[in-house]
């Protein structure tokens, strides 16, 4: 009898690290990625890596897993998911056609209405095999059944499931990929919360103080484990990012969630120092809220905060750098509120475009009716619009909070704000989260409701007034050097054609002059 020819062929010469200059892999691996790739290729392998952001988990690691696993295995079938669409779509799949456009050619075919991606076929025997990449985020784990490996004439075609930013994927595709029981299946996440089946799967490692591999047997459900912080990563390294990350460190707080799952790797829970504005910034703010600091007038701005449910509606509006108005009402009845409103922004003159207002909720229609009373255009304040920065704010309102405390930073000394304890209060309490791509993201105002008993209504109107907010320009000091005037300077200036545009130039002559001469010439 014939022997089946199966996953035994899987040797040195068509392993992923003999096969990663044709997929344009970065040369030399680091030594993490070199020990990642050398376990997650074993047979029966169950890897498991929690990853910094950047480490080249979804540009490395993934595609040269998956596109060996195609190249080494006729028929082979790979299968990806990930936390969220975007995911695959914006980031995997552009790097996958990046990598295989030398070789379309070749008959590797890229479909991107399906994310799928097939290698050339291959004739064993007489018998044509073509393997598969399947990418995409199942709505329930019965999408991913008859992923299973199978002998094919004789041919093993080996499977291998992929989960990347595995900490947003739920129970039951693990259980899915479990009952699977892939020749290879690999997770692979930055870290979120310290819950759900990726942190079950990393909590002994995580809890571990032993750095580096964490190996198991056949019989574990892991067969190996490791967890990779910046350090590891020498493109992190370098004076442009390390100077970055430790602006990051500065401004969220060494031992924040964010620097915890953005650097190291770990993963946060709410026992961390997830506050927003650290312990020097609070001392900024009270500096900030004393009346000592020298008044400048300026350009006049505004910020309207609408709320509904019994919570407070604010309206701030900036001179220069001094708040002249902090106001908050609990008006129930929307068209007196924007009478209210109206009234105050013109009374400090204060032009509708220069005002920013909530436009989420009830804010919508108040602003509708300002404009109809004739107070318009008005800025309309999107909290969740994309943030400038999307690798490290999930939204505006979270960019805009970090834009203030650079302000406040920046202007020590020059911002003043209104010396009130529950604007206070709520800038202590206000705390972050990360989103399902660990960027910071605000606790959002129902959580922080049920943690503080209040919405933090006036620091949203503080940080919509300053986001725009640029400082009132320097009066300029008469200098007495400044007034001094060189005669021969005067005279040069004269000689050249006063203080006319293109006074350098040499005044040419006119043709009459030029007609004088000639006749003069001619005469002599």
């Amino acid at each position: 009898m014939k022997q089946p020819r199966g996953i035994s062929e899987f040797n040195m010469l068509n392993h992923p690290l003999a096969l990663k200059d044709f997929f344009d892999m970065p040369d030399p691996l680091y030594d993490w990625q070199i020990e990642v790739m050398e376990n997650v290729s074993k047979p029966r392998a169950r890897c498991a890596v929690s990853t910094c952001n950047e480490s080249g988990k979804t540009n490395v690691i993934i595609p040269l897993l998956g596109l060996s696993i195609m190249s080494a295995f006729p028929g082979a079938k790979v299968f990806s998911t990930a936390g969220a669409e975007p995911q695959i779509k914006d980031q995997l799949w552009q790097y996958l056609e990046a990598k295989l456009h030398p070789y379309v050619k070749a008959g590797w075919t890229l479909v991107p209405s399906d994310m799928t991606i097939t290698a050339p076929k291959v004739e064993i025997d007489g018998h044509t095999y073509r393997s598969k990449w399947t990418m995409r985020v199942p709505k329930d784990a019965k999408t991913m059944e008859g992923l299973h490996g199978s002998w094919n004439h004789g041919q093993w075609t080996p499977a291998a499931i992929i989960i990347d930013e595995a900490k947003s994927v739920a129970q039951d595709i693990f259980e899915a990929a479990y009952r699977i029981d892939p020749d290879w299946f690999l997770v692979i996440s930055t870290p979120g919360e310290d819950s759900g089946p990726f942190y079950d799967a990393m909590e002994e490692v995580i809890k571990s103080k032993h750095e580096g591999a964490h190996y198991g047997t056949k019989n574990d459900l892991w067969t190996y484990r490791r967890r990779i912080s910046w350090l590891e990563c020498p493109h992190l390294l370098t004076p442009e990012k390390l100077s970055f990350r430790q602006a990051l460190i500065k401004k969220h707080g060494e031992n924040s969630s964010f620097i915890r799952s953005f650097l190291g790797g770990e993963f946060w829970r709410d026992s961390d120092e997830n506050y927003v504005f650290t312990n020097h910034d609070v001392d900024l703010i009270r500096k900030a809220m004393k009346d000592d600091i020298l008044k400048k007038h300026g350009e006049r701005r505004a910020a309207l905060e609408f709320s509904s449910g019994g919570d407070e509606q604010s309206i701030g509006i900036l001179d220069g750098n001094e708040i002249v108005c902090w106001e908050q009402f609990r008006e129930q009845n929307t068209a007196n509120l924007a009478r209210l409103f109206i009234e105050r922004l013109q009374k400090h003159k204060v032009q509708p475009w220069n005002c920013n207002a909530d436009s989420g909720g009830v804010g919508h229609a108040i602003i509708c009716n300002m404009e109809d009373l004739g107070y318009g255009p008005i800025n309309r304040y999107m909290n969740n619009q994309t943030s400038i920065d999307t690798k490290e704010y999930a939204d505006r309102i979270t960019e805009d909070h970090y834009r203030f405390k650079e302000k406040l930073d920046k202007y020590q000394g020059i911002i003043r704000l209104p010396n009130d304890p529950v604007l206070f209060k709520q800038i202590r309490q206000r705390k972050k989260a990360q989103d399902d791509h660990n960027r910071v993201k605000l606790e959002l105002k129902p959580k922080h409701r049920s943690r503080t008993g209040e919405s933090p209504d006036r620091l949203d109107t503080l940080i919509m007034m300053f986001s725009d907010w640029e400082p009132p320009p320097e009066e300029k000091q008469n200098n007495p050097d400044e007034n001094y005037v060189s005669k021969l300077e005067e005279e040069a200036r004269k000689s050249a054609g006063g203080d006319r545009a293109f006074m350098d130039l040499i005044p040419q002559v006119s043709l009459a002059e030029l007609d004088r001469e000639a006749k003069g010439a001619i005469l002599t």
